[in-house]
């Protein structure tokens, strides 16, 4: 609640604040709320200077009503659906990953997480005919193995572009990846590279490593830059309709980490996991957090030389 004091707006000044403060307007919403007639009488300040103060708060404070109309043609043109290699996991997902959303895929060591990433980077380029830019925060991106897929899929004749379609930023602390993330929000805004005009899908792999070193020291300092971060992640997707993938990891007891205040991030949360009785090259891929979808539904992929696939 903004409180009235000079300067907020020209016509208030020391001596009108004080004697609003004197008539019990101390907040914007005081000021908004009181009879400006009755005002007048009491503080004996011009009725029309009182009118001119209110409308330049309401201005200054308010949100205006937004038709429902427009409301919703803004976003279906904001909002469009990333496939992903695997129909049976599109079907899951209700047509794939979103825009405006974070996505979250979690699993153990080696369970296929960024396999996973490198398969949804192709798949953009080439389906969606869009950018990727992926940060890698453990040294765990391969350009050989994104070579691989994309070369398995589509030919040695589109090998270039696709590499070229995929910007890679490494951030090794959590104050890296903030500034990676303003750098891209500064170019997206100033429109000063061109690559950034169709970017599509931000990748973190992981979110994790820079996360859990900040916790080790003061727990409150740490839980501050874990939501600043995710602050970010969630403005960049809703501000510039990009499809945010985010890599966490699970512990032992078959959570996912980092805990309650970031189990609030992820719009859509997939757990990747090697079934039991399997082949060592299968994965179940199950929907554990959705704000659109129930949960619970599950499918299975494989990890080949051509990325992730449908398993039957």
């Amino acid at each position: 609640m903004s409180a009235v004091r000079p300067n907020l707006c020209p016509q208030l000044s020391e001596d009108v604040v004080s004697k609003l403060r004197s008539a019990g307007v101390k907040t914007v919403v005081d000021l908004i709320k009181t009879d400006l007639e009755g005002l007048a009488l009491e503080t004996s300040l011009p009725y029309k200077d009182l009118v001119i103060i209110r409308r330049l708060l309401l201005a200054q404070f308010s949100t205006f009503p937004v038709n429902c109309s427009d409301f919703y043609l803004t976003t279906i043109a904001s909002s469009s659906i990333i496939p992903t290699p695997a129909e049976k996991l599109n079907e899951l997902l209700d047509g794939g990953l979103y825009t405006s959303e974070v996505t979250e895929i979690a699993g153990e060591i080696s369970s296929g997480k960024t396999q996973f990433c490198l398969s949804l980077c192709v798949s953009v380029v080439m389906k969606a005919r869009q950018n990727v830019v992926f940060i890698d925060t453990c040294g765990g991106f391969s350009a050989d193995r994104l070579a691989e897929i994309a070369e398995s899929l589509y030919g040695e004749e589109h090998l270039e572009h696709i590499l070229q379609s995929v910007k890679v930023i490494e951030a090794f602390d959590i104050f890296h990846l903030m500034t990676a993330l303003q750098t891209i929000k500064d170019k997206m805004v100033k429109k000063v590279d061109p690559f950034y005009d169709t970017l599509k899908l931000l990748v973190v792999d992981s979110i994790t490593a820079v996360i859990y070193p900040s916790l080790g020291g003061q727990q409150m300092d740490g839980h501050g830059l874990m939501v600043q971060l995710s602050l970010k992640l969630r403005h960049l997707a809703a501000d510039f309709s990009l499809c945010v993938l985010v890599v966490n990891n699970v512990i032992g007891d078959g959570k996912v980490s980092l805990g309650k205040t970031w189990s609030h991030v992820p719009h859509c949360r997939l757990l990747i996991s090697h079934p039991k009785d399997q082949e060592s090259n299968v994965r179940e891929l199950v929907l554990i957090k959705s704000s659109r979808l129930a949960t619970g539904g599950k499918t299975k992929i494989g990890i080949t030389e051509k990325g992730i696939e449908d398993w039957t």
